[in-house]
């Protein structure tokens, strides 16, 4: 699965003949896929997700890989001590809000502030060399 770029604060917006509005309506409509993004409010691996959520495990790969490609999921790594780094996935949007317009429907995303390190996180004192 392809790794999202970290996104900017603040919010987007999809609009009518935007690809990402169908397909994150599409996802929105499917069952396992809320089922994800109500699980993945803290972070977890496809197969975390697949037990909370009681689904195949075949089913949430397949699933997961569709929403990491909207901004409804992100994609990240759980780094392991022993090498053994694992893909893990958070929501998104914090909030999300449709709107009806002259030119149709606008789905629009508020997305959390990513800017902070996370916590227990040690930054200083680390070096490329």
């Amino acid at each position: 699965m392809k790794r999202n770029a970290p996104h900017a604060t603040g919010s987007i917006t999809a609009t009518e003949g935007d690809e990402t509005l169908d397909e994150s309506f599409d996802l929105l409509a499917d069952p396992d896929c809320r089922a994800i993004l109500r699980a993945a409010d803290t972070a977890m691996t496809t197969s975390e997700l697949a037990e909370t959520c009681d689904i195949a495990l075949s089913t949430a790969y397949r699933k997961v890989e569709r929403l990491s490609d909207t901004p409804l999921l992100v994609e990240g790594v759980r780094f392991d001590p022993d090498g053994d780094h694992a893909a893990e996935y958070t929501r998104g949007p914090s909030d999300a809000t449709i709107e009806f317009t002259g030119d149709g429907v606008a789905l629009t995303l508020d997305l959390p502030d990513t800017s902070e390190p996370a916590a227990g996180f040690e930054t200083t004192g680390v070096s490329a060399d």
